[in-house]
């Protein structure tokens, strides 16, 4: 393992709790008093949790790079598309540029689940971390990702209310 390349962790599954961890790391990460930039992709609401309390710390950047609502039809299909190559190539950006101690890739596993973008983008960009460490956070990476990752942690979903009552709680959910 090359120790001047920055880490690699991955949190998938379907159980919650993968942008709550990333968000934790990125919480210790700011502790030290180090860097830490978020690409949330899938994501357009500023009205969630932890994009209010996030937007304003320092060294902390937060970027939505997805539309407000879910995707469901063919037009909001173009525009995460559209977000989601925004946010590809803001990572990059980032990692040419700002070189931060941290760079959480928030969903982007999901923006490849749905075709938006290919396991061979995430794969060219940890590629270029140079010392960064970087999370990526999603439902299922490809083979590729997991042997590229130091840490990859499986969630899985035991139990959730949102299958009996279909709502959801803010706090919790966002």
């Amino acid at each position: 393992m090359n120790s001047d390349k920055g880490k690699v962790i991955v949190y998938y599954g379907k159980g919650e709790g993968k942008t709550t961890a990333s968000i934790g790391h990125a919480i210790r990460t700011l502790g030290h008093n180090k860097k830490v930039v978020i690409v949330q992709f899938m994501k357009g609401r500023q009205t969630t949790g932890e994009y209010q309390f996030l937007k304003n710390l320092d060294n902390l950047q937060i970027h939505l790079c997805g539309a407000p609502g879910f995707l469901k039809d063919e037009k909001s299909r173009e525009i995460h598309l559209k977000k989601a190559k925004e946010g590809l190539e803001l990572a990059h950006k980032v990692l040419r540029e700002k070189t931060p101690d941290l760079l959480v890739l928030d969903e982007i596993l999901y923006a490849v689940k749905f075709g938006l973008l290919t396991e061979d983008d995430i794969v060219e960009l940890l590629e270029k971390r140079g010392p960064t460490d970087i999370i990526l956070s999603g439902r299922e990476p490809g083979a590729r990702i997991i042997e590229m990752a130091d840490i990859a942690t499986h969630m899985e979903k035991v139990k959730h209310y949102w299958n009996e009552t279909s709502s959801t709680t803010s706090g919790i959910e966002y």
